[in-house]
């Protein structure tokens, strides 16, 4: 399953079998359920820069990795950028903060 799912629950759906008197019958029955991240980044984008650098084709499954690839990259950048940002005293981060934390990654 890839990254940007969460994890699968269960969910338990009770069927009344018939009409019995005074009692019925349930049978429980398991549905898988997929709780879906969305996405911060739109998939369009990313497979427009993947096509812009060489991809003839971008499958579903390959587009859907590259933009968690691409939002972890992102979030570990902006994190480091913040980092040196608040060491210079900084709620916003600069160019420079950016730039330096690409360096170091």
């Amino acid at each position: 399953m890839p990254e940007r799912f969460g994890k699968p629950s269960n969910i338990v759906l009770l069927i009344k079998m018939g009409d019995f008197p005074k009692k019925f019958l349930y049978i429980p029955i398991y549905f898988l359920v997929e709780v879906r991240k969305m996405a911060d980044l739109p998939i369009a984008a990313v497979v427009r820069i993947a096509k812009k650098n060489g991809a003839e084709r971008v499958g579903s499954d390959a587009a859907e990795a590259l933009v968690v690839k691409a939002e972890k990259y992102i979030a570990q950048l902006t994190k480091e950028a913040n980092k040196l940002a608040e060491h210079a005293g900084r709620k916003t981060i600069k160019k420079e903060d950016v730039d330096l934390a690409s360096k170091s990654n």
